[in-house]
């Protein structure tokens, strides 16, 4: 501990904030206070000719100048990087969820996001290019490579269903797993319905992605979620869906959207554009998947904002990242070049 006067205290505060410091080097709030602060609430009122000396009392929390407590914020010396908390252990873990509104015509007629070419069964259409290629993308951050993978705006039994299982398993398996259990659904009698409405789909990960960081902090380690939703449509509900990530900000989550076939995604741009008066965090990507012709492109567009949304995460619970864990260099290896196999195979 550090002892000091008054008189240095006084002169060796700055007329500003200035942040207090706990054990082990934690700051745990800030204080808002001045010297003249100091020195009006210190100094003692004159005595007069005729008053008698009075006892001096301790001052009470009244007495004390106004002062605003802040959230603490955690002290780590520079900010932690994205590269921190993955090297350090944090998990990854990927869902994904696929639109089957009526948006996407008739999957039967050619030329349509979700139809299947039965005489040529190795060209892919729309949604199995953007699922082998944003899913393998986000995939190889997933620890374990099991992934829930749902389906909104399918109506079964003549009910529209915003947010179900697809497959037979509560996970699936690799990013073949995600094209075996898209393919499926086509194969239960569901009807292709409306509105595109995305806002159960994020709660539900939300949640997901709570139970996920939860059973890590039993390990004593951390965990982050990817919600990738591929869609054909515009949402029709702005408020409800802005409302839903505001409220999902709160979970160890991000949002990538990926806009499949050639429609007017304009009416999506608010996801994009993250409003400074909401509470929560900006969560949220939009990328239309027409717009990208290789692979490393795509790439960086669908990581552009996610390293800083999971630092901005737990930098805002004041959670650390674990002591590195030391790799191999030569487990390392470089991104290939736009025109490799990946490229070829991805966007044909």
């Amino acid at each position: 501990a550090v002892e000091m006067s008054v008189r240095h205290f006084v002169e060796a505060i700055p007329d500003q904030p200035f942040e207090i410091v706990g054990k082990e080097g934690k700051v745990v709030g800030n204080l808002e206070i001045t010297r003249a602060d100091i020195t009006k609430a210190t100094k003692r009122p004159a005595a007069g000719p005729s008053s008698a000396p009075k006892e001096e009392r301790r001052p009470s929390q009244a007495d004390l100048p106004p002062r605003e407590i802040i959230p603490k914020q955690i002290s780590f010396g520079k900010r932690p990087e994205f590269l921190d908390y993955i090297s350090g252990g944090t998990a990854i873990s990927l869902a994904v969820a696929i639109d089957f509104t009526a948006s996407n015509g008739n999957p039967g007629q050619e030329g349509t996001p979700h139809y299947f070419h039965p005489e040529a069964p190795n060209a892919w259409n729309d949604y199995e290019k953007a699922i082998f290629a944003v899913g393998s993308i986000l995939a190889k951050y997933d620890a374990d490579q099991k992934f829930p993978v749902w389906g909104f705006g399918a109506k079964y039994d003549n009910v529209v269903r915003h947010c179900f299982q697809c497959g037979d398993d509560v996970e699936v398996e690799g990013v073949n797993g995600i094209l075996e259990a898209y393919r499926g659904v086509f194969h239960t009698p569901l009807t292709m319905s409306y509105p595109t409405d995305f806002t159960e789909v994020i709660r539900t990960a939300g949640l997901y992605a709570s139970h996920e960081q939860k059973t890590a902090e039993e390990e004593g380690k951390s965990s982050y979620t990817i919600l990738l939703i591929l869609t054909a449509g515009n949402v029709e509900n702005v408020r409800e869906t802005k409302m839903e990530l505001n409220d999902a900000s709160g979970s160890p989550l991000s949002v990538v959207i990926v806009g499949i076939g050639d429609a007017d995604f304009t009416r999506m741009e608010f996801l994009d554009d993250h409003d400074p008066s909401d509470t929560g965090r900006d969560i949220t990507k939009f990328v239309e998947f027409s717009d990208y012709k290789s692979y490393n492109a795509l790439t960086e567009a669908v990581l552009d904002e996610i390293p800083d949304q999971l630092v901005d995460f737990f930098v805002e619970k004041g959670v650390l990242p674990s002591k590195a864990e030391v790799e191999e260099i030569e487990n390392i290896t470089p991104a290939a070049a736009d025109d490799d196999e990946r490229t070829l195979t991805y966007f044909g």
